[in-house]
Formats: structure tokens, sequence, C-alpha cells
């Protein structure tokens, strides 16, 4: 039997959400974790990571922002104030609407070591370990950071699955984790819990908030088991590349929410060959220019013979309907 389907943006508000299921506890019972994994399609933990190093890398963030004339003039060290005005003149065509601020300064953003450095911190290589089950665990270089602004241009990401937009396997899992606090005010991103058992969902287009996508997922109207909540600096969401996930809209307005994605694999799985460029969609050179010695560990530290490819699939991003629910 039909019933109405969406190919919008589902309006969530923070009142429509179940907290997040914490999985710390699971840490020292891979099994377990596995379970809760296929069960839930996601893992939430808190304090997983060391909040230090998220901070430095906040620290440097700002500073580009600050650079590029964004930032309240009266913002302190950590504080992320926008300069609302400054930000409403950028003119539309020069932002990175799924980022949050213009092509130039987000590739400003990719050359800075310290978000490359992060995503191979040991908490998360020992996670994805138990997880997959094996110690070969490869980390996608194409690490996305977001500033997300409120950029006219700019808008709450819609529900979709990653996997159209990584293609490889469907066994990859995104990380996502702010870089800062990050309350349900801020715009975090919430889980569609279970998703990932209906496999790959044809895609639709709309309207989110001025974000114009041909990528979100259509969804059923009883789909709605939505899941979040407040995020700490040093907390951690995971889900594999078929789960519906979106971004809540954000109540605050004149700061900027960071955060990233960070992607990972089994090292003998199949990976697209994109998911090896960097996300500035410059060159890897470029993003390395300047990189100290004590860098070096980071740069083209994987090995393209290794991996086994598959092609990209265009036909994943053509619109088409979801004819049961």
């Amino acid at each position: 039997m039909s019933e109405t389907m969406s190919s919008v943006p589902v309006k969530l508000q923070a009142a429509d959400l179940t907290p997040f299921e914490e999985s710390t506890e699971l840490l020292g019972h891979p099994d377990q974790l596995r379970a809760r994994a296929e069960r839930d399609g996601y893992l939430f933990f808190r304090g997983l990571l060391d909040p230090e190093p998220i901070l430095q890398l906040r620290s440097k963030v700002l500073d580009v922002l600050s650079e590029h004339g964004l930032r309240a003039p009266d913002a302190g060290p950590l504080d992320g104030k926008l300069d609302l005005a400054r930000l409403n003149q950028l003119p539309a065509d020069r932002m990175r609407v799924d980022i949050g601020v213009t092509a130039e300064l987000y590739a400003a953003l990719q050359r800075l070591p310290e978000l490359h450095r992060l995503p191979h911190q040991p908490a998360l290589l020992d996670l994805y370990r138990k997880l997959f089950g094996t110690d070969d665990v490869f980390v996608h270089p194409r690490h996305i950071m977001r500033a997300m602004t409120a950029h006219p241009s700019t808008g709450a990401t819609p529900p979709h699955q990653d996997f159209p937009l990584v293609q490889g396997s469907t066994e990859t899992w995104t990380c996502w984790f702010p870089v800062g606090d990050c309350g349900l005010a801020s715009g975090p991103l919430v889980i569609l819990r279970g998703s990932h058992r209906q496999g790959r969902l044809p895609v639709g287009t709309g309207d989110s908030d001025g974000y114009w996508t041909n990528w979100g997922a259509q969804l059923c109207a009883h789909e709605t088991d939505w899941v979040g909540g407040d995020f700490a600096v040093g907390d951690v969401v995971t889900f594999p590349s078929l789960t519906v996930h979106q971004s809540l809209p954000a109540v605050v307005r004149d700061e900027v929410r960071i955060s990233m994605d960070v992607r990972y694999q089994r090292g003998d799985d199949v990976i697209e060959a994109r998911s090896l460029t960097n996300h500035a969609e410059r060159s890897w050179d470029e993003i390395y220019q300047g990189w100290s010695s004590e860098n070096a560990d980071l740069m083209y530290y994987w090995d393209p013979n290794r991996l086994s490819y598959v092609p990209w699939d265009e036909s994943l991003l053509e619109p088409g309907a979801r004819r049961i629910c």
C-alpha cells in the first residue's frame, strides 16, 4: 500500500527528536557494538575524542575567518560570533553553499594540517578496528569541514544518504563531530534511526531554506524516528553510507557552526577514486604547500595501488520514484 512520500527536506525541530542512545560502554564489547550498529544504523559516543586538538583546530579555523573579515570584532578567542553585515555582502556565486563560506576561504581551511590530522586520532582508528573486525582500516583523505553560516545562499542540509555522493562501498562509514560545542540550536546532524535497512533510496529534488538539492532521499510519511541531541566537544556520531541523516535548521544565526565529516572503510573493500581527492577540489600539492616536515606523515599517506576501485555511477544521482513504503 502506498503512502505519502517526501522528496523535500523534513522540517525537523529539536522537539521532534528522540535522544541519541550512547554506545560508549560497548567499546569494550565489539560484538555488541556491531549488533547495535546493525540495529540502529548509527553509534553515538560521549567524549570519545581528546578535546585539545579539536579546540586547536577551532582556533585555526576562526583565525582564517578573521583573516577574511567574517568574525565579529568583539569575538573572543574561541568564539564563533560572525559579522553578519560583512557576511551578507558576499555574492552568492562565490559561496560553497554546502560548506557555508566562500570557495576561496574553504580552500584556506583545507590547507590546515590540523584538519587532516584529526581523523587519525587513535580513538577513532580503534573504534573502526572494532567495528570492522580488522586492523586494516582505511581513512579517506577527502575530509569535509563545514563552517556553516547564515549567508542567504545557505541552509540546513536536507535528509540524504551518503552513498550516492561517495559511492564505493555501502560499508563506508561517516564520522561526524563538531569542532567545539554544538547545541541543538546551532543545527547539528541528526539521524533517521534504522533507515539503513531500507537499502539505497531514490533521490529527489527539493528546496531547503534556499539550499537547492537534487540528492535528498525520498522518504515515506511514517519514517519519522529521528534521533539527535546536543554535542559537546569530543562527542562523535558515526553511521554507514545508507543511513539517512540531515542537519537541524540553526536557530542561532550569528555564530558559525564548525564540524567535520570523515570517512572510514575496510582496507580491502572497494572505493571510488574521487574519495582520494580533497574536498576543496584543488591539487594535493596546493593543499600541502607550506606544510612543515612534522606533517609529512599526512601527505599522500595512502597507496593507491593497494586499493580496489569501482567506477563513478552518475545514475545514482538521477531522480527516481520510491514506489513502496
